[in-house]
């Protein structure tokens, strides 16, 4: 998560100054406090584990009472004072035991608060990040927020929510709408000789199509994380045209594009590269096998 804000008055006042804002180190964001929910691994229920690939992090979400009673009903329907509370992860392998990835230290805190009032703007639903210590990232809170929100637009068909309730000792019953309704990332046709030669200089000149994110919430906020949560979503939507997939920001400095190739070393399994511009919007190639 990478945003920055310039803080102009400064710079233009004092000779070298520094553009940038450190927004780390604060005890609340977007007026929530970390310390209102520091125990809700020990007070709330565990609703579900994630794993994110892209990251290599293990997400464990809890909610409170008011949260949990919803998601169990397969209501959208969240009330004022449901709160979901997030821990991720790091992992890493057991170097005894490679097969296997276990947990190597807390990397984040996230909470999401509901408030249809106060959050209006974001859906009714407050967002917050710590870091392990309880403390505010660097990055520029209301960026950070408006970017949490445009992800989590993908699950609007949810309330917003990506849980789904898991019960670690009975059968599971999953809310009927998610399995009716698909992922809401949409996606539509450009001619490779419509994008900025920044992007079209990476795609083969055979390619006069490629498949791109037409989402403009995601575009228009979106911080480093985002590019790499749209990776695995980009190669299934490759898998299936077959042909490579975009997903670049409003002002198409930043994006993340898949391209699917042929190696030998792949066979069967397809091949893809991906290239994605890095926090100073440089672009960084990576070459791999399909992920499972």
């Amino acid at each position: 998560m990478n945003l920055n804000t310039c803080f102009l008055f400064i710079a233009l006042a004092i000779p070298g100054a520094s553009f940038a804002e450190d927004f780390s180190g604060k005890p609340s964001m977007n007026d929530i406090k970390y310390s209102s929910y520091k125990d809700f691994a020990a007070k709330w229920e565990l609703v579900t584990i994630r794993f994110r690939k892209d990251t290599g992090e293990m997400r464990l979400t809890y909610g409170n009472k008011l949260a949990v009673e919803t998601l169990k009903k397969g209501s959208t329907q969240y009330p004022d004072g449901a709160v979901f509370a997030k821990t991720g992860i790091h992992t890493s392998s057991d170097p005894q035991f490679i097969s296997s990835v276990v947990p190597k230290g807390i990397r984040r805190f996230q909470y999401m608060v509901k408030d249809k009032k106060k959050y209006a703007s974001t859906g009714g639903w407050g967002y917050a990040l710590f870091d392990a210590n309880g403390k505010t990232f660097p990055e520029e809170p209301k960026a950070t927020r408006d970017a949490c929100y445009a992800c989590h637009t993908i699950v609007e068909n949810r309330g917003d929510v990506f849980s789904e309730p898991f019960d670690f000792v009975k059968d599971t019953k999953f809310p009927s709408h998610s399995q009716k309704t698909s992922m809401q990332i949409k996606f539509e046709w450009k001619e490779t000789k419509s994008l900025p030669q920044n992007i079209s200089s990476f795609i083969p000149t055979t390619i006069v199509k490629v498949r791109s994110v037409e989402n403009s919430k995601l575009r228009m906020n979106l911080f480093q994380g985002t590019l790499d949560e749209m990776k695995p979503i980009l190669e299934e939507e490759s898998k299936s045209s077959k042909t490579p997939v975009l997903f670049m920001s409003q002002d198409n400095k930043r994006f993340v594009i898949v391209i699917p190739k042929t190696s030998e070393e792949c066979m069967e399994m397809g091949s893809y590269e991906i290239i994605s511009t890095d926090v100073n919007n440089n672009p960084i190639t990576e070459k791999f096998c399909t992920h499972d």
